[in-house]
This record gives structure tokens, sequence and C-alpha cells, in this order.
């Protein structure tokens, strides 16, 4: 009964000294919260290039004239946001989806999902998935999603759409679902393996 009792205390007291000790004081923790952060760097680059630009070259010096040049004339964004934009939640999204088959509409409707899911995915792995809950994954993915949208707009390079924000933000949303799903996943089988060792 003594053996068992000190065995118990012996295995809290590895668990506990395992989560008091700081992960970046471990190199190999280090080197892969590093990846991780150029990893998501990458990604955002890649994310803006795509939605702002499509692929096409960037010419900062000439998107620079052209923001400032709509903001001294904010009437032309206001006639572009009624004329050319979707203001109108689930419009574009209906269309979709009545019609999945279209190969347009199915890269339209999934490819805004899908470009959002490693903004979910990753930002509790560089944030850290304690101070990364729901709502915080809603709310930057929301942003980033209107910021884009906004400076589609501003810049006249593509059209505000209310429907990309929200399925950019469910891209969000599921990515962040996936993570949590392996992250427990893992803790599971981690708890499973320490539960195994002999003490």
């Amino acid at each position: 009964m003594y053996d068992q009792q000190l065995r118990h205390e012996r295995y809290h007291q590895q668990n506990n000294d395992a989560l008091a000790r700081p992960a970046d004081s471990n190199p190999a923790h280090a080197a892969i919260k590093l990846g991780v952060i150029l990893l998501f760097v990458v990604y955002l680059y890649a994310l803006v290039k795509i939605i702002l630009f499509k692929f096409g070259s960037i010419s900062p010096a000439y998107y620079l004239r052209e923001l400032v040049d709509h903001i001294l004339h904010p009437g032309m964004i206001a006639d572009r946001l009624r004329m050319a934009s979707n203001l109108m939640p689930l419009r574009e999204i209906e269309g979709y989806l009545r019609d999945l088959g279209d190969g347009v509409n199915f890269m339209n409707f999934f490819g805004n999902i899908a470009a959002f899911m490693p903004l979910g995915f990753l930002l509790p792995m560089v944030c850290g998935v304690r101070s990364m809950t729901l709502p915080k994954v809603l709310l930057i993915s929301f942003g980033v999603s209107l910021a884009l949208e906004s400076l589609q707009l501003v810049l006249f390079i593509g059209t505000f759409d209310v429907d990309d924000i929200i399925m950019n933000t469910a891209g969000g949303l599921l990515g962040y679902a996936a993570y949590l799903v392996l992250y427990f996943l893992l803790k599971q089988g981690e708890q499973d393996r320490n539960r195994n060792q002999p003490f």
C-alpha cells in the first residue's frame, strides 16, 4: 500500500516538474517554436499575395499611389462599395451551394474556407493553446478577413464581399477545431504512455 502511494506521488511530481519547466529551455522546443513562427509568417505573406494580388506582381509604389488617391477621393470608394460589392450576408453563399457542381462556385466556396484554415490552426501554435481561445480566433479571423476585403476595396483590386468574410471566418474556426482535436489526441496519447511507464 505504501509503495503504491509512493509511486503515485512520484508520478504526479514528474508531471508537475514537466509542466513547471519552461518549454523554451529545451533547445528542440525552441527550434520547433521558431519554425512554427516562420511558417506563420510565410503563410500570412502567401495569404495576402493570393487574396489581394491574385498571384500577380506586387508594385508597392503603384498601390501606394492608388491608396492615397482613393483616400483623397472617398466618393470613389463609396460608389464602388455601392455598385460593385456584396453587402447582403449569405447571398453569394446560397448561390454557391445551389450549384457546387460548377467549378468556379466550388473553388470560391471551399477556397475561401480553406484559405483561412491554416490561420486558425497556427494561431494556438504561435500564441499558445491556453491563451488562444475560440472567441480570440473568431475575432482574429474576422479582423484579418475584414482588413483584406477593405484593402481590395480601397485599392480597387477586387470587390468587397461580406460573404467572403463569413467563409474566411468559418475557415479560421475550422482550422482551430482541427488543431484542438489533434492537440487533445496527442495529449491523451502522451498521458497513456506516461501511465504505462514503470516507476
